[in-house]
């Protein structure tokens, strides 16, 4: 399958999922609420509640009645919101504690930097600064169909030998949050290991940051994804 081909049909699952939830907004009405849960028990599911088990979760209800799907909707989106602004708030708390930090350090032991000395040297020893390449990656094609933990298949990435700016379009079912994301060589060696916040747009799961592959060597290699609180999962791939 061509790159096109997966594209195009990253797009239509897409599609049809949007238009499934636009159907079972308004396709199932229930004037008299019959069966339906309270909305205390759809807002601990709406904020994935470790408590509740598999009987306390009514789901085939839930999309076959309008007015509960569209409470549902409303207050997942709501949960959505709330994590992102808190995970959002430690962030910056932890970037100004490291600053405030750095500074403090730095004027306690009197460093200065001497900006004659960068002013003298010549414009051509100055090292030149690199711009990431900016590259998309479509992991829907990877979606898993049959309940495997690993993408499997002649389907690979394919990735140049430079700094890159990576934008990952997570597989459908991964939602917002904090990942964590490797890279291993065909030998198990890790060539980077960070942790990324992943947002929702138009129904699709992304999040973006840099791969330096200046000094790896080409060949295979393995990307492995791990949501919150789940397995790793992992995509074969090829550095050229």
């Amino acid at each position: 399958m061509t790159e096109s081909n997966h594209i195009a049909s990253s797009k239509l699952a897409r599609d049809v999922v949007n238009l499934g939830r636009k159907y079972a907004k308004t396709g199932f009405p229930n004037p008299n609420r019959e069966g339906c849960p309270n909305q205390s028990r759809l807002r601990a599911i709406a904020n994935r509640d470790k408590r509740l088990t598999l009987a306390d979760l009514p789901a085939s209800h839930i999309v076959s009645c309008s007015p509960c799907f569209r409470e549902y909707e409303r207050l997942r989106r709501a949960a959505l919101l709330s994590r992102g602004v808190r995970i959002a708030t430690v962030s910056l708390a932890a970037v100004a504690f490291v600053f405030v930090t750095v500074r403090f350090v730095l004027n306690h032991a009197g460093f200065r930097i001497d900006q004659s000395v960068t002013k003298n040297v010549p414009a051509k020893a100055q090292r030149p600064r690199v711009v990431p390449l900016l590259l998309n990656v479509d992991l829907a094609a990877f979606s898993q169909t049959r309940g495997d933990a690993d993408a499997s298949g002649e389907r690979k990435i394919h990735l140049p030998r430079k700094l890159l700016r990576v934008r990952l379009l997570l597989p459908l079912g991964m939602e917002p949050g904090k990942y964590e994301i490797r890279l291993q060589d065909s030998m198990g060696a890790m060539l980077m290991n960070k942790t990324a916040v992943a947002g929702m747009k138009e129904g699709t799961t992304s999040t973006e940051l840099d791969i330096d592959l200046t000094s790896v060597a080409r060949g295979s290699f393995t990307l492995m994804i791990r949501p919150p609180g789940l397995t790793w999962r992992r995509f074969p791939g090829e550095v050229d």
